[in-house]
């Protein structure tokens, strides 16, 4: 019955994932694949996991530099992802943890604080809220105070540096044992001393683990890697946010229990407060002390306090300044890809530079391929992640009917469209 209702939660997508790993993809709709995977979670204490796979993801960050000029900064964010029976093993113990989770947030009256990595549905219409939204509820807060304080905050390399041992510690408080019981201990030291091999390796020896002559541990012989440090846990996980929620459990109580008054929103090791100017030293103060005490560390270059007060009728955002109090040039709160200056909410610059880039990098290959291959029709500019992207946009007018976004929208597809008719005259 519990194998049952876990998967009637997962969302068809996740059923079976098409990523490339050392096993095949797992439907779980398939009846007989739906029973070995359930037949390996009751006995998940003989069970063997594969190593993770380990990829470096490149984002790229668009920075204003000395003469005002905007330059590309790549940012490489290593991502390990489990093998597609792991992946499911990790999806039902999220659900039984998120149980749990969810009413231990219930009894402490901070379900609302903790936004990342949870299913919160607008009661209006049951749909889930996003990051649009949180954002906006964010920025709604700041308009109707009168005068406020706004820290945002980063907390530094947050899954990387998650100490094992308190991390079990917050594991026991939320499902209210002294410890875990052996089948969740072996979930859990297989994300702690979790093993993986480097894409490229798995590149290269992939044939002869799908020919299946060998015992894929002898065939990854050499190529594996171990996590031998007391922190750290893999990112791609189905649980890993989970367990980087129930990670500063106490930290997120003990905001709302000293400082009552104060807007607070965590998602994932993005932090945002709203206070009184007279609460901000104090405010600054706790949160260094109860982040060290949690073993982590706030990134000094992702904090901003900004200064909001009403000025004519109108919120406006005053100055904004850094940890030190160094003014900075910004004149915007900024949380999570949002921009808000009192007035307009608007698509973070680093997000409208990404998509100018990323659509002149294409209209040039498409011109490429029209002029080399001239047989062969060129790729369409609209594909999957333009898809995607028109969905957040679209998703971002419904919620911010602003007109700040709304004109960054509309100068977004204007020169997209004239990238498109570009290409088509090259034809």
């Amino acid at each position: 019955m519990l194998y049952q209702e876990w998967k009637n939660q997962i969302k068809p997508d996740k059923k079976q994932r098409n990523y490339q790993h050392i096993d095949n993809p797992l439907d779980l709709d398939n009846e007989k694949v739906f029973k070995k995977v359930t037949s390996v979670i009751g006995n998940i204490k003989n069970h063997q996991f594969l190593p993770f796979i380990k990829r470096n993801e490149v984002k790229i960050r668009f920075r204003k530099n000395e003469s005002g000029q905007v330059r590309r900064k790549p940012k490489i964010r290593e991502i390990k992802y489990a093998s597609h029976l792991d992946s499911h093993i990790y999806s039902f113990y999220n659900f039984i943890l998120m149980n749990k989770y969810e009413e231990y947030l219930k009894n402490l009256d901070i379900g609302e604080n903790v936004i990342a990595y949870r299913k919160i549905k607008i009661e209006e219409t049951g749909k889930g809220k996003n990051n649009i939204y949180f954002a906006k509820e964010v920025f709604d807060y700041i308009s109707k105070q009168d005068e406020c304080v706004v820290v945002t905050q980063d907390i530094e390399g947050f899954f990387d540096n998650l100490n094992h041992r308190f991390l079990k510690e917050k594991i026991c408080k939320v499902i209210g044992t002294e410890k875990l019981d052996d089948s969740l201990y072996k979930v859990f030291r297989s994300l702690t001393a979790h093993k993986y091999i480097e894409y490229d390796d798995f590149v290269n020896k992939k044939r002869k683990i799908k020919s299946n002559k060998y015992a894929v541990y002898k065939t990854l012989e050499g190529i594996v890697n171990k996590n031998k440090n007391n922190k750290g846990i893999p990112q791609g996980s189905p649980v890993s946010g989970l367990l980087a929620n129930i990670y500063l459990i106490d930290f997120d109580n003990d905001i709302k229990n000293n400082f009552p008054d104060v807007f607070y929103r965590r998602y994932s090791d993005d932090l945002v407060f709203v206070c009184r100017k007279d609460q901000r030293i104090s405010l600054l103060e706790f949160i260094d002390k109860k982040i060290k005490d949690s073993l982590l560390h706030i990134n000094s270059e992702k904090s901003f306090i900004s200064y909001f007060k009403k000025d004519g009728g109108k919120t406006i955002c005053e100055k904004v300044t850094n940890g030190l109090d160094e003014k900075r040039t910004r004149n915007y709160v900024d949380y999570l890809g949002l921009e808000f200056c009192g007035e307009k909410i608007f698509l973070r610059k680093n997000t409208i530079q990404k998509l100018k880039y990323k659509q002149v990098k294409k209209a040039i290959k498409q011109l490429k391929n029209t002029q080399r291959v001239k047989r062969k029709k060129p790729k369409k500019l609209h594909n999957k992640v333009n898809k995607n992207r028109n969905n957040y946009f679209k998703r971002t007018l419904e919620i911010v009917s602003n007109s700040g976004v709304k004109n960054q929208v509309l100068k977004v597809t204007r020169d997209r469209n004239e990238l498109k008719n570009k290409a088509r005259l090259k034809k």
